[in-house]
């Protein structure tokens, strides 16, 4: 039984704030961290009770992401170092790495070597009692990969995955470049409406065997992230370098309501969703068409889960933007979701689009599935049978909606996958579909021999 509990964070009639990864260090000391000053920074728990900022001032970087897994960690005490803890975020662009200390607000940098993406934080000895750090970590030409962190010695020492990416690549890796976009914030079409930014990881199409034809764009093929409160990330990613090997650019998109960019960046798509995170992807294909990187007739979209979603609203709701989607067992019914999601996510579309049944109407005004009559672009749906998150009738009635328009529709079906796709073989097979589908609509020919 717990006794003598006492609230130290996030108490009623206290500002709202989201608080995790609570740590206790050798001395008892509780470190925390939380986005009271906008962004997720370090705080700690001081000797008089009261919480304290771990950093000498706030800083607009967020030192934590979404917590959608168990393991997450971004925060850790060093055992024997005292008022010491490893932190990580990201500022500018560029990976953070160190060990602050909260009581001289001092950071000693880590060296993050050509890392973008690191979590999983544990602390530890090795056999011969150096301290290491347990994380794993990965970047634009390294998968996320388990490594130790040597931290005396500051050097690290893979375990698993791929090494760096060798020089047998070299040429065929497209990385990542952010770009920042002009889109609006809510109200739409309204005068109220204000100029905002967005961001995105734009891949250039790179394959040193091939050059597209002198007078030609690029196809482009924008990635709506699932989530969709996750983020998309520049670690390497064997399906973005898919496409930009195969002559296609990619835009994977961080709209509105992902994380990484600060409490206020992620509440836009509350409760917007189904039009903040649609007005962004649209926004951020238009900027590069404009911008004179990519065939502004041959844009495309992809997403899985509620990225799924997004890229259904798009093509239903801006059916001007896009020439074909595809959607990766999304979400086409909203009402749906609020009705049987699982209990961890219960409480999730409160947030993204109102109680229900109250905000019923507005539940229904947003389903791509009530709303084929605009919907004018061809798609492609993956499910697997065994989804409990999306049930597989959602993509079989927009199947066959698109098919009673007469607008071209491909529909594959997977035994045996759920919310996801686990089987080698049916990854590869749901790749091939979509290049496949998308070169009859969008009109080039596959280097590939795909079966249809």
């Amino acid at each position: 039984v717990l006794e003598h509990l006492r609230v130290v964070a996030g108490a009623p009639g206290e500002p709202r704030e989201s608080i995790y990864q609570p740590r206790f260090d050798d001395d008892g000391i509780l470190h925390f961290i939380s986005d009271r000053s906008g962004f997720w920074n370090p705080y700690y728990l001081g000797a008089d009770g009261e919480i304290q900022q771990s950093l000498e001032s706030p800083l607009s970087a967020d030192f934590a992401g979404p917590e959608w897994t168990f393991g997450e960690s971004t925060l850790q005490p060093v055992p024997g170092l005292k008022f010491s803890v490893v932190i990580s975020y990201t500022q500018n662009g560029v990976l953070k790495l160190g060990i602050l200390n909260v009581a001289t607000h001092a950071i000693e940098d880590l060296p993050a070597p050509g890392w973008s993406g690191v979590g999983s934080f544990q602390l530890g000895y090795s056999h011969s009692g150096e301290q290491v750090l347990v994380l794993i970590a990965g970047g634009p030409t390294e998968h996320m990969s388990l490594f130790t962190y040597y931290i005396n010695g500051l050097s690290a020492k893979q375990h698993t995955g791929s090494k760096v990416v060798s020089d047998a690549y070299s040429g065929f890796l497209s990385e990542p470049q952010e770009v920042v976009f002009s889109t609006k914030l809510p109200p739409f079409g309204s005068s109220e409406s204000k100029d905002a930014n967005a961001y995105a990881y734009y891949y250039p199409p790179t394959n040193k065997d091939y050059q597209g034809p002198d007078n030609e764009l690029p196809p482009l093929l924008v990635l709506s992230h699932g989530g969709p409160t996750s983020a998309a990330s520049s670690v390497l990613q064997s399906k973005i370098q898919y496409w930009t090997s195969r002559g296609i650019a990619v835009a994977d998109v961080n709209y509105g309501g992902s994380t990484g960019y600060g409490r206020e960046y992620r509440e836009r798509l509350y409760p917007h969703f189904g039009e903040v995170d649609v007005q962004d992807c649209c926004a951020a294909a238009l900027y590069l068409a404009d911008s004179g990187l990519v065939d502004r007739k041959r844009l495309s979209i992809m997403g899985g889960s509620a990225g799924g979603f997004t890229t259904l609203a798009c093509l239903a709701f801006r059916p001007e933007v896009f020439a074909v989607g595809a959607s990766l067992y999304g979400i086409s019914d909203l009402e749906v979701l609020a009705k049987e999601t699982h209990k961890f996510e219960a409480e999730y579309p409160v947030h993204l689009v109102g109680p229900y049944p109250e905000a019923r109407a507005e539940y229904i005004r947003r389903s791509p599935l009530y709303s084929v009559d605009t919907l004018a672009c061809p798609a492609i749906f993956l499910q697997g049978l065994e989804d409990k998150v999306v049930p597989p009738n959602q993509a079989t009635l927009m199947v066959n909606a698109l098919k009673e328009k007469g607008i071209r529709v491909a529909h594959i079906e997977f035994e045996g996958e759920q919310h996801g796709f686990r089987k080698s073989e049916n990854i590869v097979r749901a790749l091939e579909a979509q290049l496949y589908f998308f070169s009859q609509i969008l009109g080039f020919e596959t280097a590939d021999q795909i079966d249809p």
